[in-house]
């Protein structure tokens, strides 16, 4: 049997897991990393992307976070995060919609257009959608949507 330790996901609204797991690879802002039980003490910022857990059954569960930090410690690891969704709980038709306006604004090319903050909402919205279809087909991801984005 595999070592375990408690995983706590938070976001500014909510807990959003809380459990024993494996361990979990999580998008860090250089790159994904992975956490395994006795894994040292660390402080990392996260990125845009998913966050894969293997719980204390042996299933994969994945959430779409979008930012935040990691620590490690002896008792157990925290994310706490800008924001996150379970995959399961992702509105796919909500997060098709966000990616549309976020096109929208990007390819409007209007001066008051806030290009980095659409890009940012852009990349959110895809994040969703490839956790959510893969969440849901078992696959790695939406055809054609680059790895990471």
């Amino acid at each position: 049997m595999p070592p375990r330790y408690r995983l706590t996901v938070i976001s500014p609204d909510r807990a959003i897991y809380q459990g024993r797991v494996e361990g979990l690879v999580a998008p860090g802002v250089e790159g994904y990393f992975g956490v395994l039980a006795h894994h040292a003490p660390m402080v990392a910022e996260l990125g845009v992307g998913e966050l894969d857990v293997v719980t204390q059954q042996g299933q994969r569960t994945a959430f779409a976070l979008a930012g935040g930090v990691l620590e490690v410690t002896r008792d157990g690891v925290t994310v706490l995060a800008d924001a996150a969704e379970a995959a399961e709980g992702i509105d796919v038709t909500r997060a098709r919609a966000a990616q549309a306006r976020a096109e929208g604004r990007l390819h409007s090319r209007a001066s008051d257009t806030d290009v980095v903050r659409a890009q940012a909402a852009l990349q959110r919205a895809l994040n969703r959608l490839r956790v959510a279809h893969k969440s849901r087909t078992g696959g790695t991801g939406l055809p054609g949507a680059p790895k990471g984005s």
